[in-house]
C-alpha cells in the first residue's frame, strides 16, 4: 500500500502546476519592479537640489530693527507735549540711520505735528545708504515709506473733497440768497399792485339809430 502510495501522481495536474509557476513568476516580477521603482524614487530625490534655508525674520544683524520697533512701541501713547520733548532730544543726536528712523516715526506720529514730507525724506536717506545699520533697517524703512505714501494720498484726497464740499456749500448759500432776493422783489411788486387804485371802466358807446344805419348804407 505504501509503495503504491509513493508512486501516486500528485493531486494537481500539469496544467495546474504551470499556472502556479506562472503566478509565482508574475509576483516575483512585480516585486522586482517595485524595488526598482523605489530605487528610482530614491535616486531622483537625491538629485533634487536642496531647498534654500530661509533667513530668520530677526537675525543676528537685527539689533537696529529691534531698537526701532521698541522705540515705536514706547512713543505710541505719547501726547503732543511728550512728542515735542522727544523731538528736541533727538535734534542733536546726529544722522545715524537709527536716529533718522526714530525722527521719521516722530514726524509721522498721529498725535504730533505731522511733517510727512520730512519723514519720507529721512526714510529715503535710510533706503539709499549702504551702512550696515541702514541696510538692516531698510525693510522697515520701505514699509513705513509705503504707509506714509498712502497717508499722503488719503490726505490729499480728503483735502480735495473738503474743498469741493466748501465750494458746493457756498454755491448753495448764494443760490438761497438769490432766491430770497427774488422773493422779496415779488412780494414788493405784489404789495404795489395791491395798493394801486382800481381803473375806471371805459364807457359803452351808444348804439346807432335807425336813421344813422340807413345813412351808412
Amino acid at each position: 500500500m505504501r509503495a503504491d502510495s509513493a508512486h501516486e501522481q500528485p493531486r494537481c495536474g500539469p496544467a495546474a502546476w504551470r499556472c502556479k509557476r506562472r503566478a509565482l513568476a508574475c509576483v516575483a516580477l512585480a516585486f522586482a519592479a517595485a524595488l526598482a521603482g523605489c530605487a528610482n524614487v530614491r535616486s531622483a530625490t537625491a538629485e533634487l537640489p536642496a531647498l534654500p534655508q530661509m533667513p530668520p525674520l530677526l537675525g543676528n544683524g537685527s539689533a537696529p530693527v529691534r531698537s526701532a520697533l521698541a522705540y515705536h512701541e514706547s512713543i505710541r501713547g505719547m501726547n503732543a507735549a511728550d512728542l515735542a520733548r522727544e523731538r528736541s532730544a533727538l535734534a542733536g543726536a546726529g544722522n545715524a540711520p537709527l536716529t533718522q528712523m526714530k525722527q521719521a516715526m516722530l514726524l509721522s506720529h498721529p498725535q504730533g505735528n505731522n511733517n510727512l514730507q520730512r519723514a519720507q525724506s529721512l526714510l529715503e536717506a535710510i533706503n539709499g545708504s549702504e551702512k550696515s545699520d541702514a541696510v538692516a533697517l531698510q525693510p522697515l524703512a520701505r514699509l513705513l515709506a509705503e504707509q506714509l505714501q498712502e497717508r499722503v494720498r488719503l490726505d490729499n484726497t480728503a483735502e480735495r473733497l473738503t474743498q469741493q464740499l466748501e465750494r458746493t456749500g457756498q454755491q448753495l448759500k448764494d443760490a438761497q440768497k438769490q432766491s430770497e432776493q427774488l422773493q422779496e422783489k415779488l412780494d414788493a411788486l405784489t404789495e404795489i399792485e395791491r395798493t394801486l387804485p382800481a381803473r375806471p371802466s371805459a364807457p359803452t358807446p351808444p348804439l346807432p339809430s335807425s336813421r344813422e344805419r340807413r345813412s351808412e348804407k
